[in-house]
C-alpha cells in the first residue's frame, strides 16, 4: 500500500487573521450533492482558505481532502491519496470495500475506478471530496480517470475541485446538464469591508482613504492585500507605503513571477508586457501592439485559463489586466527599454486616434515622446474634448506638450485658456489668452477665430455670474474679425456649436435677447445631436439667463433645473455653469417666497468649488442666503450677512443686475429694521456702481417715505411708474407700484392705491414675484383682502401673495398674546409705567415683554418696534405715527 502523509490529506489549518467569507460559504453550501463544485481563480485569491474554512465550519458533511502537486500525475499516487483521505474519515473503516492501488499497471485504472465508485456509493454517510490545486494534474491518464469519477455519479460524494485554471474535464457539458457550481475570481475578490477586516486582523489600522486606495490597487486580490499589509506593518510610514504600493514592489513582484508568470511561455509573457500599456486593451489594439494575428484568441485563452485578465463589454472584444499584475508588467516593460515602451505608446495613440477616441489617443501620445504627434492630436481633438467636458485629459495632454510648445501655438494657447477658465483659474487663463494674441498668425482661419471669440468672452464674463455679463469687445463676439469682415461658420459641428454659443453670449451681453435665444438654441440643438454634453449644459445655463433677463421666470426655473440635471449626470456640479443655474433657482425661490428652498439652494451653491473660485457668484449666493434668513425670521443675522456680502464684493466687477439685486435685498432689510443710515449707505454704494436707474429712485422714495414725506416720495417714484427710467432687476417695478399703493393709502388716496395694487399684481404674476407683497405693509395687504375677487385673472396670484405674506409674518415674529397686547399700546403716548397701570401688571413685567418684543422684531427702540410692527402687519391699519 502506498504511504500517504497526513499533511497531504489533512485539511489545511486556518490562519489566525482569517476573514470569514460568509456569503461565499453560503453559496458553497447551496450546491446540490449531484453538482461538481469548481473554485477557479489565479494564485492568491484565497481558494484554499475558503474551502478549508467551509470544511471546518460546515460539520453536517465530512470532508476528505487531498492537496495535489506535480507528483500526483502518477495515477497510483493520486488514487492512493484519494483512498487514504476517504478512509481517514471516522465513518469509513480503514479496511473493507475501498480498493487499494498496489501493483499499478497502465491498464489497471478502469477496473480500479469501477471498484472505487462502488465503494464510494456504499459509504454509510455522504462525504465531501476536495481536490485542491487540480491545475497541477496534466497527465492524460490521470485526467481521464478524474473524468470517469465525475461521469459515474456517486450520490454520497460531492466532488469539489480547486484550480488556478479550468481543468480539461468537459466543464461545458457539466454546465449544460446543471451539474456545475462555480466560484470565479470575480466572486473571490475581497469587498471593501472584507479588505478592511483583513487589514485590521493583521493589526493594521489605516485611514478610510488608504483602505479605499489599497482596495482599488489590489482589486480585492487576497495575496496582494496580505503582502501590502505585511509591508505596511514593517514600514515606519504605513500610509506612505500604501500610497507607493504597486505590482513592482519586491514582495509582490516575486510572488507574481513565481506563482503566476513562471508557468507561462516566454512569448505569452512578452505579449502581456506589450499590452500592459493600455487599460482596457481591445483585441485589435492588442494585435497591433504585439504583431500577433491570434491576439484575440490568446486573450480569450488567458481569461479562461488563468483569469489574469477579464473581458469587459458585451462582444468580448476588450480586456482588463489584473491591476497589480499590470503595474508589474509595465515596470518590467520599462526595464526592457524605454524606447520600446515609447514606440508602443505611439502605436496605441495612432490606433485610438484612427477610431476617433481622443482621450486614450492623447494619453498614449503624451507618453510616446514624439514631439510632433501630441500637438497634431491636440489640434485635432481639443475642441471635441472641450465641448464634451473631458477637460482633465485635455489639461494633462497640454501639460505633457510643454509650456514652450503651447505658448508658441495660438490654437494650443487658446485651448489652454479655455481649460483654465473652466477650472476657475482666471489669472492663468488670461495669461494664456495674451500669449495666443502675441503668436497670432497673419491670416487666421474660422476655427481659430471661434476659439479666440469664446475664450475672450468667457474670460470677460468669468468674473460675473449669470444672468448677464460685462461688456465684451466686439472683436470677441465672432461676428467680426480684425478687418470688420464677418466669418463664415466652420464646417466642423463642434466649432459650429461653439460659434453659436459665442454669438449667443455676445447678444446676451448686449441685451439682444431674441438674438441670444436664437443662437443659443442653435448651439443646444447641435450639442444634443452630436453628444456635446458639456456644451449642452452651457447652452442651458445661458438660455436660463436669457429667460431671467427677459423676466420669464418660469422658463428660467425650468431651464436651470435642466442645466443642473445635466451637470449632476456627468459630475459637473462644481462648475460655474452649474453654480449659476443654482443661483438663478435660489433667487427665483426667494422671489416666490419659498424661503426654505431659497436658503437650501444658496447653501448648496456655496458648497460647490465653483462658488469659491468666483467671488461674484459666491456673493450672489450669500446675498440670497442672507435674505432667506431674514425672511425666515433671523432678521439681524440675515441683514448682517447681506452687509458682509456687499463688503466682500468690494471692487470686484459685477453686472448692474447683480449689484441691483443685492442692493435691493439689503436696502429693504435695513429699512424694515429701521436702520435708515445703513439703507442710505446701500443707496450710495449702488449709485456709484450703476448710476441713475429705477432701483435707485425706488430706494430714494422708500427713504423719503420713511421720514413721513409721502407726497415727495410719490413724486420721486413717478418716473419709474411711467417707465421713463429703466429697471435693471425685473421685479423692481412691482416694488415701485406696491410702494405707490402704500403711499396712496397713507395719503388717503384709496382709488390711486387700488390702481397701484392692480398694476403690481399684473406685473408680479408673470415674474412669480410673491416676496414684495410680504413686505408691502398692512395697508396694502388690507386692500388685497378687501379687493380679493375683483382682480380677474390675477385673483389666484393675489390670494397666493396674501397667504405667503401671512406665513412670512408668522415666521418673523411669533409674539405671545400678552406681547401683542403690550405692542398695541406702544404707538400711544403712554409711558411704560402707565401701560403697566392700564394692564394692571408691574412695570417690571411690561419691561420684560418690551425686551422680548424688541428681540423678536430685531429692533432696538420703541419707535423702531412700532415701525416694524406696522410693516409686518402686527398692528391694525391706522395712520402711521
Amino acid at each position: 500500500m502506498t504511504f500517504v502523509s497526513n499533511a497531504k490529506i489533512g485539511i489545511p489549518p486556518n490562519t489566525p487573521d482569517l476573514v470569514a467569507r460568509t456569503e461565499l460559504i453560503g453559496h458553497l453550501r447551496a450546491a446540490r450533492p449531484a453538482e461538481v463544485v469548481l473554485v477557479c481563480a489565479p494564485a492568491g485569491y484565497g481558494k484554499t482558505s475558503l474551502l478549508s474554512d467551509w470544511a471546518r465550519t460546515d460539520t453536517s458533511t465530512d470532508t476528505a481532502w487531498v492537496s495535489l502537486d506535480r507528483d500526483d500525475n502518477d495515477p497510483r499516487r493520486l488514487w492512493a491519496s484519494v483512498v487514504g483521505s476517504v478512509a481517514a474519515r471516522a465513518e469509513v473503516p480503514s479496511t473493507g470495500r475501498l480498493p487499494q492501488p498496489r501493483a499499478w499497471r497502465p491498464d489497471a485504472q478502469p477496473e480500479f475506478l469501477g471498484e472505487l465508485v462502488d465503494a464510494l456509493m456504499a459509504l454509510p454517510r455522504p462525504i465531501r471530496l476536495v481536490l485542491d490545486d487540480v491545475h497541477e494534474l496534466t497527465d492524460p491518464d490521470v485526467l481521464h480517470g478524474l473524468q470517469i469519477l465525475i461521469r459515474n455519479r456517486c450520490p454520497g460524494v460531492q466532488l469539489v475541485l480547486s484550480s488556478r485554471s479550468d481543468p480539461p474535464l468537459s466543464l461545458p457539458r457539466l454546465r449544460l446538464a446543471g451539474r456545475l457550481c462555480e466560484l470565479r475570481a470575480a466572486q473571490l475578490r475581497f469587498s471593501r469591508s472584507e479588505t478592511q477586516a483583513l487589514l485590521e486582523g493583521s493589526g493594521l489600522h489605516l485611514t478610510r482613504a488608504a483602505v479605499d486606495a489599497l482596495h482599488r490597487q489590489t482589486g480585492g486580490w487576497a495575496a496582494g492585500l496580505c503582502l501590502a499589509a505585511s509591508g505596511a506593518m514593517a514600514s515606519p510610514d504605513p500610509e506612505g507605503f500604501v500610497d507607493r504600493f504597486s505590482g513592482d514592489e519586491r514582495s509582490v513582484a516575486d510572488y507574481l513571477v513565481d506563482e503566476v508568470l513562471s508557468g507561462l511561455p516566454d512569448d505569452v509573457q512578452d505579449f502581456l508586457r506589450v499590452i500592459s500599456i493600455s487599460q482596457p486593451v481591445p483585441t485589435q489594439l492588442a494585435a497591433e501592439l504585439s504583431g500577433r494575428q491570434d491576439a484575440g484568441h490568446l486573450l480569450d485563452q488567458l481569461e479562461h485559463g488563468s483569469a489574469l485578465l477579464s473581458s469587459c463589454g458585451g462582444p468580448r472584444d476588450s480586456y482588463r489586466l489584473q491591476q497589480l499584475l499590470r503595474t508589474y508588467l509595465r515596470a518590467d516593460l520599462r526595464r526592457h527599454g524605454a524606447e520600446r515602451e515609447a514606440e508602443l505608446h505611439q502605436t496605441a495613440a495612432r490606433w485610438w486616434a484612427g477610431r476617433a477616441e481622443p482621450v486614450p489617443a492623447l494619453e498614449h501620445a503624451a507618453q510616446g515622446e514624439d514631439p510632433d504627434l501630441l500637438p497634431e492630436l491636440l489640434h485635432r481633438f481639443s475642441v471635441a474634448l472641450i465641448v464634451a467636458g473631458d477637460h482633465g485629459p485635455l489639461r494633462r495632454a497640454l501639460a505633457a506638450a510643454g509650456t514652450p510648445a503651447v505658448d508658441a501655438d495660438p490654437w494650443l494657447a487658446l485651448t489652454s485658456a479655455l481649460t483654465h477658465l473652466e477650472a476657475g483659474e482666471h489669472v492663468v487663463a488670461r495669461e494664456a489668452l495674451g500669449r495666443a494674441r502675441r503668436s497670432w498668425p497673419a491670416h487666421d482661419e474660422a476655427g481659430l477665430a471661434v476659439l479666440r471669440a469664446v475664450a475672450e468672452q468667457f474670460s470677460a464674463t468669468a468674473d460675473a455670474p449669470l444672468p448677464s455679463a460685462p461688456d465684451v469687445p466686439a472683436a470677441a463676439s465672432f461676428d467680426v474679425s480684425g478687418d470688420d469682415e464677418p466669418h463664415e461658420l466652420p464646417a466642423e459641428p463642434e466649432l459650429e456649436a461653439l460659434a453659436h454659443l459665442s454669438r449667443g453670449t455676445a447678444r446676451l451681453v448686449q441685451d439682444d435677447l431674441d438674438g441670444a435665444r436664437g443662437e443659443l438654441e442653435a448651439a443646444l440643438e447641435l450639442s444634443r445631436s452630436h453628444g456635446f454634453e458639456y456644451l449642452t449644459m452651457q447652452s442651458l445655463s445661458l438660455l436660463a439667463a436669457v429667460a431671467g433677463v427677459a423676466g420669464d421666470l418660469q422658463t428660467m426655473r425650468t431651464t436651470s433645473h435642466r442645466a443642473r440635471a445635466a451637470a449632476a449626470e456627468h459630475g459637473w456640479t462644481d462648475t460655474s455653469w452649474s453654480g449659476a443655474a443654482t443661483a438663478m433657482l435660489a433667487y427665483a425661490a426667494l422671489m416666490r417666497a419659498e424661503t426654505a428652498a431659497a436658503e437650501r439652494l444658496a447653501s448648496e451653491g456655496l458648497d460647490l468649488r465653483a462658488a469659491g473660485s468666483s467671488p461674484q457668484l459666491s456673493c450672489m449666493l450669500r446675498g440670497i442666503r442672507g435674505a432667506a434668513a431674514f425672511d425666515r425670521g433671523d432678521r439681524a443675522d440675515g441683514l448682517a450677512e447681506l452687509q458682509q456680502t456687499r463688503t466682500d464684493l468690494g471692487d470686484h466687477p459685477s453686472t448692474a443686475r447683480q449689484a441691483g439685486a443685492l442692493a435691493m435685498l439689503e436696502f429693504r432689510a435695513a429699512l424694515l429694521l429701521g436702520h435708515s443710515t445703513a439703507a442710505r449707505t446701500v443707496c450710495g454704494w449702488f449709485a456709484d456702481r450703476a448710476g441713475e436707474n429705477a432701483e435707485l429712485l425706488v430706494m430714494q422714495a422708500w427713504l423719503i417715505a420713511a421720514s413721513g414725506r409721502l407726497e415727495q416720495a410719490r413724486s420721486v417714484l413717478r418716473p419709474v411708474l411711467g417707465d421713463e427710467v429703466a429697471a435693471v432687476v425685473p421685479h423692481t417695478p412691482v416694488d415701485a407700484w406696491l410702494l405707490e399703493a402704500s403711499l396712496a393709502v397713507g395719503h388717503g388716496d384709496r382709488p390711486a392705491a387700488r390702481r397701484a395694487v392692480r398694476c403690481s399684481l399684473r406685473l408680479a404674476e408673470p415674474l412669480e414675484a410673491v416676496r414684495p407683497f410680504a413686505y408691502a405693509g398692512s395697508g396694502v395687504r388690507e386692500l388685497l383682502v378687501h379687493q380679493l375677487g375683483t382682480f380677474g385673472a390675477s385673483n389666484g396670484f393675489a390670494e397666493h401673495a396674501l397667504t405667503a405674506g401671512r406665513g412670512m409674518q408668522q415666521r418673523q415674529a411669533m409674539l405671545s398674546e400678552r406681547e401683542l397686547t403690550v405692542l398695541g399700546l406702544l404707538p400711544s403716548m403712554l409711558s411704560l409705567d402707565e401701560i403697566a397701570d392700564d394692564l394692571m401688571v408691574s412695570v417690571h413685567t411690561v419691561k420684560t415683554h418690551v425686551r422680548s418684543i424688541y428681540t423678536k422684531l430685531g429692533v432696538s427702540s420703541r419707535r423702531l418696534a412700532v415701525r416694524a410692527a406696522y410693516e409686518n402687519g402686527l398692528l391694525a391699519t391706522t395712520a402711521r405715527p
